[in-house]
């Protein structure tokens, strides 16, 4: 059994007691590959669970060099990524448009700088 096994079987058995206790309500998901455990409580929906994934995306876009060849990219379609999200349930105003679509020009170029 691995480690992240072992870990995930910790988890769920103190997940379990606490669901007959107090009536907690949660979901456990693994990425194996990753070694993640990741736990959502009753109020996660799919919008809430892509927002904390992104999250990680974007530290990794924000800690990230600039020289680095893929930062332009994963920095603007990150933060593209953000406000999709954000507004996932109302319109995007003028200005956000404006905005994503100039990040998706500056994915462009960074793009373009990668085929040379």
């Amino acid at each position: 059994m691995s480690s992240i096994d072992r870990v995930l079987e910790a988890i769920k058995a103190s997940l379990e007691e606490l669901q007959k206790q107090d009536n907690i309500s949660f979901k456990v998901s693994v990425d194996r590959d990753a070694s993640v455990v990741r736990i959502y409580g009753e109020g996660s929906d799919y919008i809430k669970r892509a927002s904390s994934g992104l999250g990680e995306v974007m530290e990794l876009a924000y800690t990230t060099a600039e020289h680095h060849p893929y930062w332009a990219i994963l920095y603007n379609a990150s933060e593209t990524c953000k406000t999709v999200l954000e507004k996932w349930e109302s319109n995007l105003t003028a200005d956000q448009i404006s905005e994503m679509s100039w990040r998706c020009d500056e994915i462009k170029m960074a793009l373009g700088r990668l085929e040379r």
